[in-house]
């Protein structure tokens, strides 16, 4: 086809618009007459200066790091064809650049084909790195069939790069030549090259991530999924909105907990603020370690608001208890339990919950110095408020009567119709409450008199048997910070939390996350923030004294370097692949130590 018949083309869908461009086009190669309609759609330009320039990519990326040889192998082979080398990433963003000569350059540079410039179709038009990527494959775009007048004189042959694990387009590469000189051949060289270049990238993905890859891309098209093993997780953009560091978490311990002895799984998932059926398979083809496949079949939002006067539902087992036991009485209620397993975390929750979001706390150890905290708490319960008296075990001898008092006067300051249930009314008003937490093991004879008049409420075991509470105590704990200050914990990081066996209870969750809000403030945790001792057990595996020497030295490195793999693989004096492999022989979290800038999206 000549090329004013071409350019005329272009023009006639241009000026005349989508719906009414009336041409045979059965001469045009279905991929330019597809690019030039999505290029008008996009608005992209067609004047020759006004290029963007972007300029924000990685020069050492994945990506780069796999087609460097490609490059040089090509620019030896082609040095004396007049023919040019470029590479863009996923956005289409020029990110590497090999010209023939001085003569080339300038006619490049003249283009803005050069290193940072935006060739996305969306940009500038159909083009031999924009359109690879949209085509997800192989095209040749001659002459006037770039849709940006700049490039008219050129012929480029490009093709879209895949991930080899997630099967992502993750960039493109193309050969440009003076369209007049150009060869088909072209086309040949850069698939090879695009070829050659997964292949390098497979060589730095491990093979659970390619086995992984392969299996979600068989379930990608079933509608929302996700595909997980311990350290990676792969889903569609219709599975996203159903991942952050909460569920992730919660979703890979329950798959775990499962017995897969007969086949796929239907599961009911409550994920905090999003309900879900799910079937779920076990993935036998990726390994040794479990890996899974999770497609949603529905889910249900819980509504935002309840009817005025309704009773709240409650994700938190315990808290629901109290609300049950609160709701046979009128008198106080108890919160028992070993000594910081969340007492007081869930005496708050559901005073929230029924309308005191602010009660008087009080603590037992400390009234003897608090002359007026009697008066201070029965003016509270008589204004309809609430009390939390905690650790009733510090409870001096001389405070109990006074104790048994207060809770005549809490039943004194309920209402009369003790069978109503203790909730907000929706009308402002919520009926005084007292609450008083124990640890019943340490309480003397007299201290637990002091329960006589309060009703059981609910007793909670320690953390360690309760692993599913953990994602929503560190969302309590951490509110008590601002949010530019509060640590953001990743999913590998929270799977750590949910495996610990948390000896000190709460307590020692609240003291860990201090420490993180102190060290990282507002920056993201990945585990090898966290104490040793923690992702040694998560890993459950038993290494020798010159293992845990080297997984030190490792991640003191990484530590140093702020999850900057290059920079510590160069403080080690290993290479970038052998730091790799020795991440995964080591049971280091290699996708948590990306720097949080690189960190995946959650929710």
């Amino acid at each position: 086809m000549e090329a004013d018949e071409v350019r005329s083309a272009k023009e006639v869908l241009i000026s005349n618009g989508l719906m009414h461009a009336e041409w045979n086009s059965e001469w045009l190669p279905g991929e330019i007459d597809r690019s030039w309609r999505r290029s008008i759609t996009a608005g992209a330009t067609r004047k020759p200066g006004s290029f963007h320039y972007v300029n924000e990519f990685d020069a050492d990326s994945e990506l780069s790091r796999a087609a460097r040889p490609i490059l040089d192998r090509l620019e030896g082979m082609l040095q004396d064809l007049g023919t040019s080398i470029f590479l863009a990433d996923r956005t289409g963003q020029i990110v590497a650049r090999r010209v023939a000569g001085r003569s080339e350059r300038a006619r490049f540079d003249n283009a803005c084909a050069a290193e940072g410039f935006d060739f996305s179709e969306e940009s500038i038009g159909t083009n031999g790195l924009g359109t690879a990527i949209q085509e997800a494959g192989a095209v040749f775009v001659r002459g006037p069939e770039h849709f940006n007048d700049a490039l008219e004189d050129l012929a480029c042959a490009g093709a879209g790069i895949r991930h080899p694990a997630t099967g992502r387009m993750v960039g493109s590469l193309s050969l440009a030549a003076p369209a007049d000189a150009a060869e088909t051949m072209m086309l040949a060289l850069v698939r090879e090259g695009a070829r050659q270049i997964v292949d390098n990238l497979s060589l730095t993905v491990g093979r659970r991530e390619l086995a992984l890859g392969r299996s979600y891309q068989r379930h990608r098209d079933k509608g929302p999924v996700i595909v997980l093993n311990s350290d990676t997780v792969m889903s569609n953009v219709t599975g996203l909105s159903f991942l952050n560091v909460e569920s992730h978490g919660r979703l890979w311990e329950l798959l775990l907990s499962q017995d897969w002895s007969h086949g796929p799984c239907v599961l009911d998932l409550d994920l905090q603020a999003l309900q879900t059926r799910v079937l779920a398979h076990r993935l036998d083809d990726v390994g040794e370690e479990p890996a899974f496949a999770v497609e949603i079949l529905n889910r249900r939002r819980p509504p935002g608001t309840r009817p005025r006067g309704a009773v709240p539902t409650f994700h938190d087992p315990f808290v629901a208890q109290l609300q049950r036991a609160a709701g046979r009485s009128a008198r106080a209620v108890s919160v028992t339990g070993p000594s910081g397993s969340g007492k007081l975390h869930v005496a708050l929750e559901w005073l929230r919950s029924v309308g005191h979001p602010e009660p008087l706390v009080l603590d037992a150890g400390d009234l003897e110095n608090r002359p007026s905290w009697r008066g201070d708490a029965l003016a509270a319960l008589e204004a309809k408020g609430a009390v939390v008296l905690r650790r009733l075990e510090d409870l001096p001898v001389n405070q109990v009567n006074a104790v048994k008092a207060l809770s005549a006067g809490a039943a004194r300051a309920a209402p009369d119709d003790s069978s109503a249930p203790t909730v907000d009314s929706g009308h402002g008003e919520s009926p005084a409450r007292l609450v008083i937490t124990a640890d019943l093991g340490r309480c003397t004879d007299s201290t637990v008199g002091a329960l006589v008049q309060v009703t059981p409420g609910v007793e909670l075991p320690p953390l360690s048997s309760r692993g599913r509470d953990i994602p929503k105590l560190v969302d309590t704990l951490l509110e008590r910070d601002a949010p530019s200050r509060r640590p953001v914990l990743s999913a590998a990081t929270l799977q750590v939390l949910l495996r610990w066996h948390w000896p000190g209870n709460v307590a020692e969750l609240r003291c860990l996350l201090e420490d993180l809000a102190r060290e990282l403030p507002g920056q993201s945790v990945s585990p090898y923030h966290l104490p040793e001792c923690m992702w040694d057990a998560a890993h459950r595996r038993t290494f020798t004294r010159i293992q845990l020497a080297e997984r030190a030295e490792i991640v003191a490195a990484l530590r140093q370097t702020n999850g900057n793999r290059s920079k510590a693989a160069s403080l080690l004096g290993i290479g970038r692949t052998t730091l790799y492999r020795k991440l995964r022989g080591l049971g280091i979290e290699e996708d948590a130590l990306l720097p949080a800038s690189e960190q995946p999206a959650e929710r």
